[in-house]
């Protein structure tokens, strides 16, 4: 089975076996939310970058014996033009995509990094965190009881902004008052452990682990703690690096995403009330992959 999972800022692929054994992963960077807040649209150069990045993605491992789970995300949500949108991915990539609702995202990622979480020896209940490309889902599992909200904030979005540091301070403070009607849908749950996926927070547990984005190992990620405190000092950090050195830990064209997603991380934690979350790498291909597995099962 390979899972694909086509955010608002990256797509990631990940190939399983029916045992759930990792068989190949990879991700790109293709920035899908690019300039959707102005023109409501998915643009052409990004579907060109998804569409070189399926190219890149096949030239490393062989599609044709595996079956396809695609999924896409808050970016064809909201796209006016979705229908030709995924008619173009379908025609130059050979996958048709499902366009999944917020619930659904929740759902299927949450279950995925709460999976990895006890795997670590953490136990239920979980909120968990995804910071996305668009939007941002927040989800509360224990057992049976699941309850989410999803933020149409993420950090392409926002970092297509350019706001200063006030500004920003500002922009997240008023949106994630949204999240004041989700705390009081869970005030009578058990306090749950926070555990938080995607690119910006593994990203600044990899540059707390002293790792570069060359090296960076999921296995030394996952269920690695950050602090507020720590989360501010290490975006203080990114934002002093000139643009080699900071793209030698967080990639090409995604430091400014992750300094942007450092902010929005530490944001969240604050207005959940948090002072630290655990990290993990598995996220919504993970889930997509299972949710697969179930349905040929």
């Amino acid at each position: 089975m390979i899972a694909i999972d086509l955010g608002s800022n990256t797509i990631r692929f990940l190939a399983v076996d029916q045992n759930g054994n990792e068989l190949w992963e990879r991700q790109f960077v293709v920035r899908t939310a690019e300039n959707l807040a102005q023109s409501g649209e998915i643009g052409q150069a990004a579907l060109d970058r998804v569409a070189e990045a399926f190219a890149a993605a096949r030239a490393e491992f062989d599609f044709s014996p595996h079956k396809v789970a695609a999924v896409a995300t808050e970016a064809f949500r909201r796209a006016k033009n979705q229908k030709a949108a995924l008619k173009f991915l379908s025609d130059n990539c050979g996958a048709d995509f499902e366009v999944i609702s917020a619930q659904t995202e929740a759902r299927l990622a949450a279950a995925a990094t709460a999976q990895s979480a006890r795997r670590k020896g953490l136990k239920e209940p979980f909120i968990s965190l995804d910071i996305g490309g668009a939007s941002s889902e927040i989800a509360y599992t224990n057992g049976d009881i699941f309850r989410f909200i999803s933020l149409p904030i993420g950090i392409v979005t926002i970092a297509e902004s350019q706001l200063d540091d006030q500004a920003l301070d500002r922009r997240l403070n008023d949106e994630l008052k949204a999240l004041d009607a989700f705390k009081r849908e869970i005030s009578d749950l058990p306090r749950a452990q926070m555990i938080a996926t995607a690119g910006a927070p593994t990203t600044l547990a990899a540059v707390k682990l002293g790792l570069t984005y060359e090296n960076y190992d999921k296995r030394l990620i996952n269920g690695v703690v950050l602090s507020a405190g720590e989360i501010i000092v290490i975006r203080e950090k990114l934002k002093s690096l000139d643009r080699a050195e900071l793209e030698k830990l967080t990639g090409k064209d995604r430091g400014d995403l992750v300094i942007v997603g450092a902010a929005m991380l530490r944001y969240f934690m604050i207005a959940l009330g948090y002072e630290q979350t655990a990290v993990f790498d598995e996220g919504l291909r993970e889930g997509v992959a299972a949710a697969a597995f179930q349905k040929l099962a």
